[in-house]
């Protein structure tokens, strides 16, 4: 088994009998209404990545499922997460998908050459109490020829489900576990200031790296590859980079390589590089990012417009009973969801709270 690199939580398994698996294809810039892009900026084309068995999509986030660019043939197999509410299945049924290979929580089956099993999410929030938690995220194990990869895009394990898939799958290969933060805090809390950002957003990310040294020696696994949440912001945000929540695989990497207390090999792909998991080799030569050249890009694409900059301004009266009818949905989900709330939430608009 083989994985190549695209970007972010993009890439290609590559069977032992030559079948290919793509992940969460999100290739075209301006995901999230035209913010989030790629670093290094990418050289594949959808049209490099149509000739392949499967596509398997993690979730409904647009920087693992692009509906906007998701263009590949109606009949191809779609390999998702069984587990409802299903937003993601509903979504590409919209968009004429019919081919779905669809695998419950813990449940194995058979694609081709490989074993595929999923997992829903180990957890609500990884890091945080919460009321709902996470209902969308997913994992996919793969298995062929007794080697074994667990990619965990965003679906960070705690050390229960660690300990749990080390003793079902035994010796893993490979493990693509998530670094970053990928989140509003703290870049969009104006409470704090320029330096209490910076501080939070090194916190943070020191707090996901720990967080991979005390779960890899209970995962085991005989290589580990920093994987998913590598973007940078464009346009009128792009100042926001400096305390996203992210950082470069490569500093991940190196905290790992200092402060592990296992002996996995830790490595980094740059697009279209592929790591040879059956015999631990990477097929080319690593070149690190480089942090000038990368500032130099995020200055180029500042005046970048986001989507919603060239609407029109919307009619306010419209505006005011669309929020109303928004209101009384979010109740109904709320009661739905048997969700106490503990807050509130107000809209700013024509000068008045709403």
């Amino acid at each position: 088994m083989k994985f190549k690199f695209i970007g972010n939580a993009g890439g290609l398994f590559t069977g032992s009998k030559g079948t290919k698996i793509l992940c969460d294809p999100w290739i075209i810039d301006g995901v999230f209404e035209g913010a989030w892009y790629h670093y290094p900026p990418l050289k594949t084309k959808l049209s490099d990545i149509q000739n392949v068995d499967g596509i398997y999509v993690s979730h409904i986030h647009p920087d693992h499922y692009d509906e906007r660019n998701f263009n590949f043939p109606k009949d191809i197999p779609l390999i998702i997460l069984d587990e409802g509410p299903n937003f993601l299945k509903k979504n590409l049924i919209n968009k004429g998908f019919n081919n779905f290979v669809e695998i419950k929580n813990d449940q194995t089956i058979q694609f081709k050459e490989f074993n595929l099993t999923t997992y829903k999410p180990f957890t609500k929030h990884i890091f945080e109490e919460s009321l709902i938690g996470n209902l969308i995220d997913s994992a996919l194990v793969l298995n062929d020829d007794n080697v074994t990869a667990i990619n965990f895009n965003d679906n960070t394990p705690d050390e229960n489900a660690c300990l749990f898939l080390k003793n079902k799958f035994k010796t893993i290969d490979l493990a693509m576990l998530n670094y970053n933060a990928a989140g509003p805090y703290p870049s969009c809390f104006n409470n704090l200031s320029t330096n209490e950002k910076i501080k939070e957003n090194n916190r943070i990310l020191k707090r996901n790296f720990d967080h991979l040294c005390k779960i890899i020696p209970i995962l085991q696994p005989k290589s580990i590859f920093p994987f998913a949440g590598a973007y940078i912001i464009g346009g009128k945000n792009y100042y926001k980079n400096e305390y996203l929540g992210t950082t470069t695989w490569d500093e991940c990497a190196d905290y790992l390589r200092d402060n592990l207390k296992f002996n996995s090999k830790v490595f980094c792909l740059r697009e279209n590089q592929t790591y040879d998991i059956k015999n631990q080799q990477q097929l080319e030569n690593y070149k690190r990012i480089d942090l000038t050249e990368m500032k130099n890009y995020i200055q180029s694409i500042k005046d970048k417009k986001y989507d919603y900059e060239n609407d029109e301004m919307p009619n306010i009266s419209k505006l005011l009973n669309d929020i109303k009818i928004a209101s009384s949905k979010m109740l109904e989900r709320v009661k739905k969801f048997n969700i106490i709330l503990q807050s509130s939430v107000f809209i700013e608009l024509d000068n008045k709270n709403i």
